[in-house]
This record gives C-alpha cells, structure tokens and sequence, in this order.
C-alpha cells in the first residue's frame, strides 16, 4: 500500500468515514469496529460544527491545524487541559488567547 498523502481527519469525521464504510461492507474489521466505537462515545459536535470552530481556531496563526483537530477530538473544558495539549507541540499561547480557545468550544 503506497500512501499518497496524510493530513489529520477529527474524530467526527472517522465517525462518518466509519459508519458509510460499515454500510458498504458487510462487516468492519476489529481495528476499524473499535474505532467506530471509540468515535460514537466521544465525537460531540458535528462535522460541519468541528470545521468550523477547526477554522476559527486555527485563525490565531499559533496553532496548527494538527493540534486544532486535537483540540476538537478532546474538548478541553479548562485551561489547564487546553495547555497540556498545546504543550506537546509546544504551541504557547497567552491567558486571553487560551481562554478565547475555550469559550469557542463551549458554544
């Protein structure tokens, strides 16, 4: 298998991805059925939602759009977490910025 290209997909997305695969074939593989289901317990908002706070988010010019898909997979509800994602990829951002993020995500 030759991989063409790769760019980070949300949680919501693998959700959709996931669900027109399982209608299309009869039956998903393991890994595949444990990512289905991962995604129908934790993908919140939907996709057209994640695009758009992806977008907003990715505005700042800081933040990657890796991490923002991070960020919408996760949905941090305080600081703290928010910064515990944005250490990894040593994102830094200021008090206003961090909580501009997550008054985005509890729209």
């Amino acid at each position: 298998m030759k991989i063409v290209s790769s760019e980070p997909v949300p949680l919501t997305d693998v959700k959709e991805i996931l669900k027109k695969r399982e209608k299309d074939e009869e039956e998903l593989a393991y890994e595949q059925a444990q990512s289905l289901e991962n995604a129908e317990k934790f993908a919140e908002a939907t996709p057209a939602e994640v695009k758009k706070l992806i977008s907003e988010i990715t505005k700042n010019n800081k933040i990657p759009a890796e991490t923002a898909v991070k960020i919408m997979d996760l949905m941090p509800k305080y600081v703290s977490t928010l910064k515990a994602i944005l250490i990894k990829d040593k994102v830094e951002l200021s008090d206003e910025e961090l909580e501009a993020v997550i008054k985005l995500l509890k729209k």
